[in-house]
């Protein structure tokens, strides 16, 4: 059946994408993954999960090298592992076993991790004059984002300007930008202020948390790739239902494309009714310090947060809003 799916991408990927380099990935792994565990694939914007073996094609046309992605997750969302390849025109072969990434090999191996492997191996000004000869590529970029302590304020902000405008619009680079905006010593605990923000809603429109003060906000933190946020949507949708006079649902996806965010998995979101916002650069994410998901937020009226709780089990989070609320007669 895994097979069928990544075949079924393959098409999917070269139907869609309308550029210049043709690539193929052909997966094939050993092994079988356990029950509660899954692999997260991402390539050319798009995502999908294997949930048992990985063998199949994968094919797309690239404006330029790539990277190709793999997450190993638990159900409960936690990361065991994660690996990369770079990828450009041709084909390439990606063989190891499913239950360690890091047997994981590729080949042919591209001229861009020959370049990462160069930088990985320098040291300090022979490895930031690398990354800086490198900026006009995504490989000089990733790097600049990995070693960005080696640089100073001033030296970054020079770094990041001369960087094309093609790769400006890079995700990663734009959370590497969000991330040097977090400056202020906070910890989102029960009994802290929590703190504003601003993101991209499901219809277009810019939405702000303080849009909703005076009113208990439930924060969801959630990401499309990760199976029990997916699992969650039945519940939060009944919660929202059933408390939304006195409740504020909110959804902040830490979806990596916008494509991923409203399209995949789009049989499952189609129940989304309450409010839905894109986390883009991963700023609210990385601000509310979310490291497992879903992670669960609930705010008092006046801004307080009162509860945090991570992972999802089915009729927890009802539970919880029941207390808080009582049981509606029906």
């Amino acid at each position: 059946m895994q097979k069928l799916v990544l075949l079924f991408f393959a098409f999917f990927f070269s139907f869609e994408a309308n550029f210049a380099q043709e690539t193929k990935v052909i997966i094939k792994q050993e092994g079988t993954l356990p029950k509660n565990e899954f692999i997260q694939t991402n390539f050319a914007g798009q995502g999908y999960q294997s949930s048992e073996s990985m063998e199949g094609v994968l094919s797309a046309e690239l404006s330029s090298p790539k990277q190709i992605s793999f997450l190993h997750l638990k159900n409960n969302g936690k990361i065991l592992g994660e690996r990369t390849f770079w990828v450009g025109e041709g084909d390439y072969s990606i063989t190891g076993n499913v239950t360690d990434l890091s047997s994981w090999s590729i080949d042919p191996v591209h001229s861009y991790a020959k370049i990462s492997e160069q930088i990985k191996l320098s040291e300090g000004s022979v490895q930031k004059e690398l990354i800086l000869e490198n900026l006009d590529k995504e490989v000089g970029v990733n790097w600049l984002v990995l070693k960005s302590d080696l640089f100073s304020q001033e030296e970054l902000a020079t770094a990041i300007a001369s960087i094309p405008s093609e790769l400006q619009e890079l995700n990663y680079l734009k959370r590497f930008q969000a991330d040097l905006l977090l400056t202020e010593s906070w910890e989102p605990v029960e009994g802290e202020l929590s703190r504003d923000f601003k993101l991209e809603s499901r219809e277009g429109s810019e939405i702000s948390f303080s849009d909703y003060d005076g009113k208990y906000r439930l924060l969801e933190f959630s990401f499309t790739g990760c199976k029990p946020c997916i699992e969650a949507l039945p519940e939060i949708k009944e919660i929202h239902e059933r408390f939304g006079d006195e409740l504020t649902v909110i959804s902040v996806w830490d979806d990596r494309s916008k494509d991923t965010w409203l399209n995949t998995a789009k049989n499952h979101k189609e129940i989304i009714t309450w409010t839905d916002l894109w986390d883009e650069a991963g700023y609210v994410t990385k601000l509310y310090q979310v490291n497992v998901w879903p992670t669960y937020i609930l705010i008092s009226p006046d801004g307080t947060i009162e509860q945090i709780w991570n992972s999802y089990f089915k009729g927890k989070i009802l539970r919880k809003m029941e207390n808080l609320f009582g049981s509606p007669n029906p």
